[in-house]
């Protein structure tokens, strides 16, 4: 029981350092707008630079606008933490590194929201704000406005934490049902780029922190307090039959 409350503290301490992170930097409109030239730039002499083709295929199909606002909105952290307990009910001897990849992926993240502030695309000309537009309208929410850097789309924490739920699953499990689960951060890219919401060089840079956090976070877990005690894992076993999350 002792685990399982710092734990939880632990998390809700993650995703406060998340929220207060993205207070910080929200006025950095000159420097958001000045990078976003230069990420368009360097996209288009790499020949990469098609968030705009892609969104204007989009908004051809209502549907598909609604679904990757709806995925983009309501899917990010619901998803996020319930596998952070699926891990710790189901995965308990793997939980300790899945916690790790998050922190330090969240952490080095926010960094980078406050060393490179950047516009996201849907700001600039040609390009259209799908979730203003046509909703669900997140923005003028108080709970969001509260925590909405609009200038933090380099790298995505998006795409970063859904590449963590799929590895998490994938690599600590045997089900070949697991592999569904690469279907989350395919979906995410599709969700972030067509709703205008990034460029593609932030879900690559995301994706390059994850890639470095695996093993550097390996020593982490090895010294955070060991493996989860055998009486913890007979009790996560237990209490995870009740849980309705795929294995």
């Amino acid at each position: 029981m002792v685990r399982l409350v710092r734990e939880v503290a632990l998390v809700a301490a993650l995703l406060l350092l998340y929220r207060a992170g993205r207070l910080l930097g929200r006025d950095s409109v000159t420097e958001g707008f000045a990078h976003a030239v230069q990420i368009v730039r360097w996209e288009r002499w790499l020949g990469v630079g098609t968030e705009l083709d892609l969104q204007r295929w989009v908004l051809g199909h209502r549907w598909l606008v609604m679904a990757s606002n709806r995925y983009y909105a309501q899917v990010h952290f619901p998803v996020s933490i319930a596998f952070l307990v699926f891990m710790y009910l189901r995965r308990a001897p793997h939980y300790l590194r899945v916690r790790w990849v998050f922190a330090l992926v969240t952490a080095v993240g926010l960094v980078g929201h406050l060393a490179y502030p950047l516009a996201p695309p849907r700001m600039l000309p040609g390009f259209v704000d799908t979730i203003s537009r046509f909703g669900p309208a997140i923005y003028d929410r108080s709970d969001v406005a509260a925590v909405a850097n609009q200038y933090a789309a380099m790298p995505s924490l998006h795409f970063g934490w859904a590449v963590i739920v799929a590895w998490g699953v994938i690599s600590t499990g045997r089900s070949p049902w697991r592999w569904l689960l690469v279907v989350h951060p395919v979906a995410t890219l599709f969700a972030i780029v067509a709703t205008a919401n990034h460029y593609w060089a932030d879900p690559f840079v995301a994706g390059v922190l994850v890639a470095l956090a695996i093993p550097v976070t390996t020593r982490f877990a090895a010294t955070d307090g060991g493996e989860a005690s055998s009486a913890e894992v007979r009790w996560a076993a237990a209490a995870g039959t009740a849980c309705q999350l795929p294995r």
